[in-house]
């Protein structure tokens, strides 16, 4: 049986709401909105989320339809607040189930007709539930929080800037129309090629659950990342790199030594009382500010060490991503548990949920690092340092989940004020910048230019494909490619087109000289008419073997036998070397 109805749902009392009792029964009496006197029953709710909680019940001002398929009993909203046009949805529903049920209409056409009419926004929740409890077949994890936040951003500004609402709205050339628009705003290869993957992945997604028949992004053209790169990093030299780290470790003290400067307001600008800052740390007044704060401090010695400390942990932090190859999150994520920083080959473990490639690792740990990282353990723990100091012998092991080194959630602003306590640009005169996740391209360059493999260094690297070290993560800079190019063969070029054509056919060092080479049981009457007439023409210089001949030497037999060609043709009945003018030998072979 099919019907339309207005449903009974529940909802909160209304603020400022009047209790009264009528024949036994609570009834809310309140004002609306638009001033008109409402009322209402109130009942607690036995089940769901709003168990036990005292709540309105109102009759809801759109129908639903109601209606029977070979599936059971549906209810729809119609979300209309005509009963008219409530029961039209109802037909239409019913119209549909009769043509499933006459095989004139698949059961998944049928679903994907129940969705269009359901909104966007509801598709993209439904879309992002999907993408935080569906396991990826690579990973065996699910998605990122990050991700997840990335991908609804993404689809929710091209539905907000094209207007789409429903499923039916989606287009293809609306979608490449924005994207060339945003090309011309400025927006990155990159950036656009996620925005429309964002998409695809979407109606990937609607076609598995029946709610689209077919992807209208299939095959959507990708931007030429490689030719739109807005983000190239470079690598630091090693004369660069030991800047870094005694700037780094001198700059939270030096900061306590500088002197204020004041702050001209720009053109147009109003005048604020801010109008005073402090001079930045350069290696042209680090030491300048490091002996001021050292007098300013003279009478707080816990905050000096306390500034030093802080300076120590960054710099260690440096080496560690220098030395590893890690990325900042999963040196984030390394705790003291997993750090195995003694015996001959310390290593860390690296967790397959923290990895970017949820692979999982053992990364090995240079002797210097991990006794640099074992003595910062050792100086966390009071009781550990006290034991130090005391020659005593060292406690308990911090807790297992204290990480290893803390990173700060601002640590590229960190960085890029240490650059310039360095005097390191941020950016070269190439336009290639710093930052964090450059470590990483410096320590494959730096390998790049000691002369390890390229499998050796896709391995330290944790790349899958070979492609990815060399391409994203190699600064050409750092590898000695001229002194490469010494290792090619040196090619002189000749001084004229004479020499040329000489060296090019051997006879630059005089006329050609042959030698006949010949067994003394051939018969010698025809050698030595060979070279009576080739030593006429005065270019034959006769290197007789005969004389030198012992008794190795065998006669040419019928199977391989040396004939003598030159400007004369020889015939097949000469049984031995015959010939008029010789030039070089040639092997006949008879089968």
């Amino acid at each position: 049986m099919s019907r339309v109805f207005k449903p009974i749902v529940y909802k909160t009392l209304p603020a400022g709401a009047e209790i009264i009792v009528r024949r036994g029964q609570q009834i809310a009496k309140w004002t609306d909105k638009r001033g008109r006197a409402r009322n209402a029953p109130i009942v607690v709710p036995k089940r769901g989320k709003h168990a036990g909680e005292a709540r309105i019940s109102i009759q809801s001002a759109r129908y639903v339809a109601q209606y029977r398929d070979s599936d059971g009993l549906h209810t729809v909203p119609t979300g209309c607040r005509d009963e008219t046009a409530a029961r039209g949805v109802l037909r239409d529903l019913e119209r549909q189930a009769e043509l499933v049920r006459g095989g004139l209409l698949t059961r998944s056409e049928s679903q994907t007709a129940n969705h269009q009419t359901a909104l966007l926004t509801e598709h993209i929740d439904a879309y992002e539930e999907h993408l935080r409890v569906h396991i990826n077949r690579k990973t065996g994890f699910p998605s990122t929080p990050q991700h997840r936040n990335n991908r609804r951003k993404q689809l929710e500004r091209i539905v907000e800037e094209l207007g789409w609402t429903k499923l039916t709205d989606l287009d293809r050339g609306q979608l490449e129309r924005w994207l060339a628009d945003q090309e011309t705003k400025g927006m990155g290869a990159r950036t656009r090629n996620t925005h429309a993957l964002s998409w695809s992945a979407f109606a990937n997604w609607c076609v598995d659950t029946h709610r689209l028949l077919v992807n209208p992004f299939t095959r959507l053209g990708r931007a030429n990342e490689r030719a739109d790169r807005r983000r190239q990093r470079r690598a630091l030299t090693v004369d660069e790199l030991e800047r870094l780290i005694v700037a780094t470790y001198c700059r939270p003290l030096a900061e306590y030594g500088r002197k204020p400067v004041k702050v001209e307001p720009a053109e147009g600008q109003k005048k604020k009382r801010a109008n005073w800052t402090y001079e930045p740390v350069t290696p042209d007044n680090i030491n300048e500010c490091l002996a001021a704060a050292r007098k300013r401090l003279e009478g707080q010695p816990e905050l000096v060490a306390k500034l030093e400390a802080l300076g120590r942990l960054r710099a260690l932090t440096y080496k560690t991503l220098l030395l590893t190859g890690l990325r900042v999150n999963e040196l984030r994520s390394l705790t003291v548990g997993q750090a195995h920083l003694g015996g001959p080959k310390p290593f860390v473990i690296l967790k397959a949920a923290d990895e970017k490639a949820r692979r999982g690792a053992e990364i090995l740990l240079r002797t210097d690092l991990a006794k640099d990282l074992s003595l910062y353990v050792a100086e966390q723990d009071e009781e550990q340092n006290a034991a130090l100091q005391e020659d005593q012998q060292v406690p308990a092991q911090l807790p297992a989940n204290m990480p290893l080194l803390p990173i700060p959630s601002d640590c590229l602003r960190v960085l890029d004020r240490d650059l310039i306590a360095a005097g390191i640009p941020k950016l070269d005169e190439r336009g290639r910048t710093f930052d964090m996740h450059a470590f990483r391209t410096t320590f494959n360059s730096l390998l790049a230019a000691a002369g390890v493999p390229q499998t050796t260094r896709r391995i330290l690297m944790r790349h899958a494909a070979v492609g990815v070290t060399d391409e994203h993560y190699a600064d050409v800079e750092l590898i000695d490619l001229r002194g490469a190019l010494d290792h090619l063969p040196p090619l002189p070029l000749p001084k004229n087109l004479e020499k040329a054509q000489q060296e090019a056919t051997g006879t630059e060092r005089g006329a050609p000289v042959y030698c006949a080479v010949y067994s003394p049981h051939d018969k010698r009457s025809t050698f030595q008419s060979i070279a009576d007439k080739t030593d006429r023409d005065g270019r034959f210089q006769e290197c007789v073997a005969n004389v030198a001949c012992d008794k190795s030497c065998k006669p040419l037999t019928r199977t391989v036998k040396q004939r003598a060609m030159g400007f004369e043709p020889t015939t097949s009945s000469l049984g031995s070397w015959h010939s008029t003018t010789e030039l070089r030998p040639q092997t006949y072979i008879s089968f």
